[in-house]
């Protein structure tokens, strides 16, 4: 059977692996800054400069969920569970650990590992977006989108939504006041449909308010959730 991923090799002995549904999303975020932001935000550059930047950033952004993935895995290792591999698809990144965390403690940890990650990132394209203008308006343009992308990707993923990064800190605190990690999964699953279906019925509403792009993307979300 034809496996649905690429392996890209291993980084600080974790493997790395690309789903083919990642191709999808790089061009979507390489033609919305390509076609849309840049244009918006720096008219006057050519448009071959426009699609080098926007794949370029597209890179970097995907380079920075990795580092959010990388994050959870270092931490999960730290405390005794093991890391499989660190797979980017569509929705962004997944770090597959082998076992359930040891302690409320550990998951806690392990899952504020990667928004904490993202705001460190964030805070460093948020520098250089400070200190790149007027020196380099494409270093600048690609610093602050990078920057806010990273805040975005930080507070999204602390939606308390089971399987988000916020859902296993709600998941946490849930079974350290009950002692059972067996209960606390099931409060955080069902908050987390709870949470699913708010972006699926979000997304229908986008989609009847004329904004087709918006609800399918939101109600995709939600799909996953």
């Amino acid at each position: 059977m034809r496996s649905n991923t690429l392996r890209l090799g291993r980084l600080f002995g974790i493997e790395l692996k690309l789903d083919y549904s990642w191709f999808i999303v790089f061009i979507l975020v390489t033609w919305s800054l390509a076609g849309y932001y840049f244009p918006t935000t720096h008219p006057g550059w050519s448009a071959g400069a426009y699609w080098v930047m926007g794949a370029i950033t597209a890179l970097l952004f995907f380079a920075s969920v990795v580092a959010h993935e990388l994050a959870h895995s270092f931490v999960s290792q730290a405390h005794g569970v093991p890391v499989r591999d660190i797979t980017l698809f569509i929705f962004g990144g997944a770090a597959q650990i082998s076992e359930e965390p040891r302690s409320a403690g550990d998951e806690f940890l392990m899952a504020l590992a990667g928004p904490a990650t993202s705001l460190v990132i964030a805070a460093f394209f948020g520098l250089l977006w400070l200190v790149s203008l007027p020196a380099s308006p494409l270093l600048h343009a690609l610093a602050g989108w990078l920057a806010g992308i990273n805040v975005a990707l930080a507070l999204f993923n602390l939606i308390p939504g089971f399987p988000l990064d916020g859902g296993r800190v709600f998941r946490a605190i849930v079974w350290a006041v009950t002692g059972n990690l067996r209960q606390a999964t099931w409060i955080a699953s069902s908050l987390g449909r709870v949470v699913a279906y708010g972006f699926i019925f979000w997304g229908i509403w986008q989609i009847f308010g004329g904004n087709w792009a918006n609800g399918l993307w939101i109600g995709f979300i939600g799909w996953f959730l």
